[in-house]
C-alpha cells in the first residue's frame, strides 16, 4: 500500500471510529442528565393541559392537621371519610397512605372499605429491578395490614422511579413478586374501572395493553412516563380532608355545609398527605416540590383521556441523528463558510423547533440535547477539516510559489553587468511570493548598455507569468537593435498578439552609449525616469510617452535622445516605490524620491539605492507592502569619483 493510500485509509479509520463512538453515546444516552433538563423545559413551555374532571384530590393539608391532630391522626377519621364519599356516590377512593402498622381504628377502616367496595390501598416494594421486560422485587418495604387487604377493592403499589437528577418522571406499571403482579395504584383503579380481566393485560412491544383498543405506552426501560398536566394548584380540583368531614357533620346538624358533597358523585378520589414539609413530596419536571399523590392523579387522568408521553426507541432517535447529521455534513462541506454556518444554524433551529413542536402537539419526547451537541460537533469537525485541507493546499501552493519565485529570479540578472563609466544598482521585492515587476540589462556588442525596467498590471502568479514572457521576449527583440523604440514596438506586437486575461505591461528602455556620452530612451506608459545631476537639480524624463505594451498591435513609441553629463544619476522605479503607503494610507510620492536623490547625489549607485530604500521603509513603517517594489539606479562616471 502506498504511503498516500495508507494515510487516506488511516483518516477514514479514525473518522469511522469517532462516528461510531458518537453514535454509541447517543444509543447509550450518555448525556441523559442534560436530556432530562430539555424534557423539563418542554413540559414547562407546553403549559397546563386539560385533565379528567372525574379525578379529584383530597388533601391532608395543614388545616386538617390543625383540626384533627398531628400526623398520623386517629384512623377513625379515614373510616368516616370512606363512609361520606360512599354515601355521596364516589366511584373510587385511592389512598396514597401506607397502612403497615396496626393502630386504633383499623377495624373501622376495614369495615368502611368493605361496605364501600371501591376503596384502594397502597403498598411499596423494596428496590424494584428490571426483569424480563418488566420489574420485580423480592420484598415489600412493609406489607399492607391483612384486614385492609381483605376489605379493599384492590391494592396498588406507589413506587416511582427517581431519575439521575432525583426527579420523578416515571412509574413502574407493575411489579412482580413471587410470580404475582401488583399494578401501580392508578393502573389498578383504571383496570377495574375499564372492566379489564387479568388475562387481557399483555406487555408487548413497549406497550401495556388492556384491550385491543386501549394501550399504555412505555419507555425503553418499561416505565410509564407521567404526563404531568400542570402545576399542583392549577390542574385538578382540590378538597380539604377536614372540610369534607366538617361539611358532612354540618349537614347532619342542620347547618349549611361548607362544601357541596354532591360534587363527589362518580368521582375518583385520591387521598394523600400534602402538608408542607411532609415526606411525601418530590421534585418533578414542572415544580421543585410536588406531592406524590398528584402523580397518581396525573397517571389516572392520562389513562382516562388517553393522553400519554411517548418516547420513541433509541434506534429511532439514532436514525434521526444520522439523517440530520448527514445534512449538516453536506452543508458544512459543500457550501461556502458563511453559508455553511448559516445552514448549520438553520438545521439546528429546524431540529429544535421540530422536536419541540411534536412534543407540544402529540407528547412525543425525542432526544434534543445530544443531537444538538452532535450537530455542533460535526460542524466544528468539518470546519476544522476544511481548514486543515486549506492549510495543506496553501502549503502546497506556497511550495510551488517558492519554486516559481526561484524560477522568476532566474529570468532576472543574478550579477550586475560591468561597463566602464556606468555605475549600476538594483532592488526588487515582490508584494507576494512572485510579482509582476521586471528589469533587464542588455550589454550590446558595440559597448552600449541597455537598461530596462517594467511593471505588469496586477499581482501574483498571472503577473509573474506575463513578466517571465515579457523579459524573455524583450531580450530576444532588443539584442539586435540599437533603437529602444524599435525594441518596444516589436515586443508590443508580440504581447498584443497573444494577449489574454486583460493584463498589460508598462516599460522603460534606456540605451547608454558611454563612449559618445549619449542616452537613447523610450517608454511604454511607464513612470518617468528621475534624473539628478551633481548640482542637485532634478527633472523627469519621458513624461507623457507611449501606451502600455500588449493592448493593441501596430503602435509606435517615441524616442528620447539626450546628452549625459558626468555625475548624472538616472533613477528607474515602479509604482510600488512612489505609491508606497504607511498605516495612515499616505503615499510616499515622487517629491520625497527627489529630495533623497538630491541629498545623496554624490554617492555611488549602491549607496544612493540604500539611502533611498531606507527612507522608503522608514516612511512605510509597519504597514503591509501592497505592491511590488523595484528601484534601479544608473550613474554616469567618466572619471573616478570619491563617494
Amino acid at each position: 500500500m502506498r504511503q498516500r493510500d495508507f494515510y487516506k485509509f488511516f483518516r477514514y479509520l479514525i473518522f469511522g471510529f469517532l462516528l461510531g463512538l458518537a453514535l454509541l453515546f447517543s444509543y447509550l444516552r450518555v448525556f441523559e442528565l442534560y436530556e432530562l433538563q430539555t424534557y423539563d423545559w418542554r413540559c414547562q413551555v407546553r403549559g397546563a393541559r386539560p385533565v379528567s374532571k372525574d379525578v379529584v384530590l383530597i388533601d391532608i393539608w395543614d388545616d386538617t392537621l390543625r383540626n384533627l391532630g398531628a400526623w398520623p391522626f386517629d384512623r377513625h377519621y379515614h373510616a368516616e371519610l370512606i363512609d361520606v364519599l360512599g354515601h355521596y356516590g364516589a366511584k373510587a377512593v385511592g389512598f396514597d397512605l401506607l397502612f403497615v402498622e396496626p393502630r386504633e381504628g383499623d377495624e373501622a377502616v376495614a369495615q368502611a372499605a368493605a361496605r364501600a367496595k371501591n376503596v384502594y390501598f397502597a403498598e411499596a416494594f423494596y428496590q424494584p429491578r428490571p426483569q424480563d421486560g418488566a420489574f420485580a422485587a423480592e420484598k415489600k418495604i412493609a406489607p399492607l395490614l391483612p384486614s385492609y387487604t381483605g376489605a379493599a377493592a384492590g391494592v396498588g403499589h406507589v413506587n416511582a422511579k427517581a431519575d439521575l437528577d432525583g426527579k420523578r418522571r416515571r412509574v413502574y406499571p407493575f411489579i412482580v413478586q413471587d410470580g404475582r403482579k401488583q399494578y401501580q395504584l392508578s393502573l389498578q383503579i383504571a383496570k377495574d374501572l375499564f372492566g379489564v380481566k387479568e388475562e387481557e393485560v399483555v406487555l408487548s412491544k413497549g406497550r401495556l395493553r388492556f384491550s385491543k383498543d386501549r394501550a399504555v405506552p412505555l419507555d425503553g426501560e418499561g416505565c410509564l412516563l407521567v404526563n404531568y398536566a400542570g402545576p399542583w394548584q392549577k390542574t385538578f380540583r382540590h378538597y380539604s380532608y377536614y372540610d369534607i368531614l366538617a361539611a358532612y357533620l354540618e349537614g347532619r346538624l342542620g347547618l349549611k355545609p361548607r362544601l357541596d358533597l354532591e360534587a363527589f358523585k362518580d368521582k375518583i378520589c385520591f387521598v394523600g398527605l400534602t402538608s408542607l414539609g411532609s415526606h411525601d413530596t418530590s421534585p418533578v419536571p414542572i415544580e421543585p416540590v410536588y406531592p406524590m399523590v398528584g402523580m397518581y392523579a396525573n397517571v389516572l387522568s392520562s389513562l382516562l383521556q388517553r393522553d400519554f408521553i411517548h418516547r420513541p426507541s433509541r434506534l429511532f432517535n439514532l436514525f434521526l441523528l444520522l439523517v440530520f447529521g448527514a445534512g449538516v455534513l453536506w452543508i458544512a462541506f459543500r457550501l461556502k463558510p458563511v453559508l455553511a454556518l448559516l445552514g448549520t444554524l438553520g438545521v439546528l433551529f429546524l431540529f429544535i423547533g421540530g422536536v419541540t413542536g411534536v412534543f407540544l402537539k402529540w407528547g412525543i419526547w425525542l432526544d434534543l440535547f445530544y443531537p444538538c451537541v452532535f450537530f455542533a460537533f460535526l460542524y466544528a469537525a468539518s470546519t476544522l477539516t476544511r481548514v486543515m485541507q486549506e492549510v495543506r493546499k496553501r502549503e502546497i501552493v506556497e511550495r510551488e510559489l517558492e519554486i516559481a519565485s526561484q524560477i522568476q529570479k532566474s529570468f532576472l540578472p543574478a550579477v550586475l553587468p560591468k561597463r566602464e563609466g556606468l555605475d549600476l544598482a538594483v532592488y526588487m521585492k515582490p508584494a507576494k511570493a512572485v510579482g509582476g515587476d521586471l528589469y533587464a540589462f542588455m550589454p550590446l556588442a558595440d559597448g552600449r548598455m541597455g537598461v530596462m525596467v517594467g511593471d505588469v498590471s496586477g499581482k501574483g502568479t498571472p503577473a509573474a507569468l506575463l513578466m517571465a514572457k515579457a523579459v524573455s521576449e524583450f531580450k530576444f527583440f532588443a539584442r539586435d537593435t540599437t533603437d529602444p523604440a524599435e525594441a518596444l514596438q516589436a515586443l508590443n506586437d508580440s504581447l498584443a498578439l497573444e494577449s489574454a486575461g486583460g493584463l498589460f505591461v508598462t516599460l522603460t528602455y534606456a540605451l547608454f552609449d558611454i563612449k559618445n556620452r549619449e542616452l537613447l530612451l523610450s517608454s511604454a506608459g511607464h513612470l518617468p525616469v528621475l534624473r539628478v545631476n551633481l548640482k542637485g537639480e532634478t527633472d523627469f524624463l519621458t513624461e507623457g510617452t507611449g501606451i502600455p505594451l500588449g493592448i493593441v498591435e501596430g503602435v509606435s513609441f517615441p524616442r528620447l535622445k539626450m546628452e549625459m553629463q558626468e555625475g548624472d544619476r538616472l533613477i528607474f522605479y515602479s509604482d510600488g516605490i512612489s505609491e508606497a503607503r504607511n498605516r495612515k494610507k499616505e503615499e510616499y510620492g515622487v517629491e520625497k524620491l527627489q529630495r533623497v536623490a538630491a541629498a545623496y547625489r554624490s554617492f555611488g549607485a549602491e549607496a544612493l539605492l540604500e539611502r533611498t530604500m531606507a527612507d522608503v521603509h522608514r516612511f512605510v513603517g509597519r504597514a503591509d507592502q501592497h505592491d511590488d517594489m523595484t528601484l534601479l539606479i544608473a550613474g554616469v562616471r567618466y572619471a573616478q569619483n570619491q563617494a
